[in-house]
């Protein structure tokens, strides 16, 4: 057993990396002068700590603009701190006796709900393949703006699914396309605002993406596509309606400065915007048993200007907007308005978003932040209920002071 343990030791290493996690296990035998196997343990803490001042996002975790109530009218303020959304990931490269290199990772983090352990990643990358749960191909995971808030801008598409991803380049490195297969979203039509009448129904056919990335040593340009088959049910008949879109993003980073941007828009894709994913904006009914691909447009972009190699301010504007054209039987939720009943009416939901904040890397590794979050909701209703027009304006404003930390190690 001395033996088994004296070779074990000799097999493996534990060293401190300048990129990687402290704890990383390397082999000492290697090919094409890399270890055979890195294996590494490692925790990003954050503290969440966030400050209400006024508007309808009292104790909610995250800057989340859609939920903003736009018919309520409670101003408290609250002040809330957790760490719940703390990860950590296991991660392992291996390469193989023809060099070739495989990627494994699991990360999890605390924020599945009152600190339970969530999955958040989980997946096998070679050279051409990702197959498992990671960031959706029609986001672009190399972007995202420095903030303090884990929410994002409104039209950010920051989704994780399962998929299936083949990645490869035009014979070029500097050009990359990737094309992948991806779980289908749930549209579960529950709207917080306004019913059409619409149900669940069970998806059958995976969302379909193909993306192309132009890279440099300043940054790079990423235009991505989706395709999407959502099914339904109205008045107890089963049918489905398509959706896609287009998003354009990148960023451009010479020095330490930073600029990123993301545009998206389609039709049927509000399940992959941030802001309302889950609030079921993906269709609506415009005539007997007819849904219609909801509109959907929004973008942001984001600064980040180094004053010193360790203080660095940022600024972040974003926006979205979706409409429905004549919506046949809608309803105002009864919670929030007088159960009005909208017939063929319109409908158009519009959120704004800004922050600025500043950083300071303390310590290699460590970062403090102090930021200012104001967002805006408005929802508009134009229509008619026996023959008599009635509408509805909404808007409301919400602010936030987000403070905290990040430490990886």
């Amino acid at each position: 057993m001395k033996h088994y343990f004296t070779a074990l030791f000799v097999l493996v290493s534990v060293q401190i990396f300048a990129q990687d996690p402290f704890l990383t296990i390397t082999s000492q035998d290697s090919i094409d002068d890399q270890p055979r196997l890195k294996s590494s343990l490692g925790v990003n803490m954050k503290l969440n700590g966030y400050l209400d001042l006024f508007g309808g996002l009292n104790d909610n975790e995250t800057f989340n603009v859609g939920l903003i109530n736009v018919f309520g009218t409670d101003d408290d303020k609250s002040l809330n701190a957790d760490l719940y959304q703390t990860q950590i990931r296991w991660s392992t490269f291996i390469v193989t006796k023809n060099g070739k290199k495989i990627k494994a990772v699991v990360e999890s983090d605390f924020w599945g709900g009152d600190g339970k352990f969530r999955l958040r990643k989980a997946y096998v990358e070679t050279e051409h393949w990702q197959i498992g749960q990671m960031w959706n191909n029609f986001g672009d995971e190399d972007i995202w703006p420095d903030i303090m808030e884990l929410e994002g801008p409104p039209s950010g598409v920051w989704l994780r699914s399962p998929h299936v991803k083949y990645m490869n380049t035009f014979g070029n490195p500097n050009w990359i396309y990737e094309a992948s297969l991806e779980a289908p979203l749930d549209t579960n039509f529950i709207y917080a605002e306004y019913q059409p009448l619409l149900e669940e129904a069970d998806q059958f056919m995976p969302d379909i993406t193909f993306a192309v990335k132009y890279k440099r040593d300043w940054g790079h340009l990423r235009l991505s596509s989706i395709l999407r088959s959502i099914r339904y049910k109205i008045d107890d008949d089963l049918d489905k309606f398509l959706g896609y879109g287009v998003s354009f993003s990148g960023n451009y980073q010479p020095k330490l400065n930073n600029l990123q941007f993301q545009l998206v828009g389609g039709k049927g894709i509000s399940a992959y915007l941030t802001t309302v994913s889950g609030g079921g904006f993906d269709g609506y009914p415009v005539g007997v048993n007819d849904v219609k691909a909801t509109p959907a447009f929004g973008g942001w972009i984001s600064y980040s200007y180094y004053i010193t190699k360790k203080l660095h301010p940022n600024v972040v504007f974003g926006a979205t907007r979706f409409q429905l054209d004549n919506s046949e039987r809608l309803l105002i939720h009864e919670a929030l308005e007088d159960a009005t009943v909208f017939v063929e009416g319109d409908f158009i939901h519009k959120h704004y978003y800004g922050i600025f904040n500043v950083m300071y890397d303390a310590y290699e590794r460590m970062t403090i932040g102090l930021e200012l979050d104001y967002g805006i909701k408005t929802i508009e209703v134009d229509g008619s209920v026996n023959d008599i027009n009635r509408s509805i304006d909404k808007s409301r404003d919400a602010m936030r002071i987000s403070f905290g930390f990040m430490y990886n190690f």
